[in-house]
């Protein structure tokens, strides 16, 4: 590693890891696209955390997405592939930008609260939403953003910090972590309550594949 974070590939059945980015600094956050072939991560190579697309065979860089003085972390890529959302602390605190996978200017979609971040898309197509952590009134909880409607949706309010949230397979639910408290699934439309499913410290919250027909 070099003392730096390196990237690396390891077969979902097991085996040994291949190291697939090990650019000078971090190689980190790594989100594969929708259709398997490419890479989006933060690589601070050139001294400062920028988000690129890499190749998902060898590592090579595709295209580099941002070129600003701020942090750039946390790319995520939108169903259809066509654009990523980021964090970035460029126009101050952490704020979600959306950016079009093949490079331009990066546009600003979340404003509420000074501490956004963890952006991920609802995996329906014909959809534009994502979900987020903003803090708020000094607790975290999880909102959702319609980017076509600018329509933001509170899944949670005044019940604890809430971190990390993760669309079910077909979109209709988000499950996250509750600090101190465990794991929770809640309807992605904001509508009744969130019910806890496993109890315990948890991070790095994530929904199987779907099932099959």
């Amino acid at each position: 590693m070099r003392n730096n974070p390196d990237l690396y590939v390891a077969p979902a059945g097991g085996g040994r890891p291949t190291k697939l980015s090990s650019q000078r600094g971090m190689n980190t956050g790594a989100a594969w696209s929708p259709d398997g072939s490419k890479i989006a991560l933060t690589l601070s190579k050139d001294g400062n955390p920028e988000i690129y697309v890499i190749s998902a065979k060898d590592g090579s860089i595709l295209k580099r997405i941002t070129t600003d003085r701020a942090i750039d972390t946390s790319p995520t890529w939108s169903p259809d592939g066509g654009q990523l959302a980021f964090v970035s602390d460029r126009n101050g605190g952490p704020q979600i930008f959306v950016v079009s996978s093949n490079g331009g200017t990066p546009q600003q979609v979340s404003f509420n609260g000074s501490y956004n971040t963890t952006p991920t898309w609802m995996p329906r197509a014909g959809k534009h939403v994502i979900a987020y952590t903003t803090r708020d009134g000094g607790v975290y909880d999880i909102v959702t953003l319609d980017l076509d409607t600018k329509v933001m949706t509170r899944i949670t309010q005044n019940e604890g910090s809430n971190e990390e949230p993760s669309f079910s397979p077909n979109g209709r639910a988000i499950a996250f972590a509750r600090a101190g408290q465990g794991v929770f699934i809640a309807n992605a439309d904001g509508t009744g309550k969130a019910v806890k499913v496993w109890s315990g410290s948890a991070t790095g919250i994530d929904w199987g594949p779907a099932p099959g027909p």
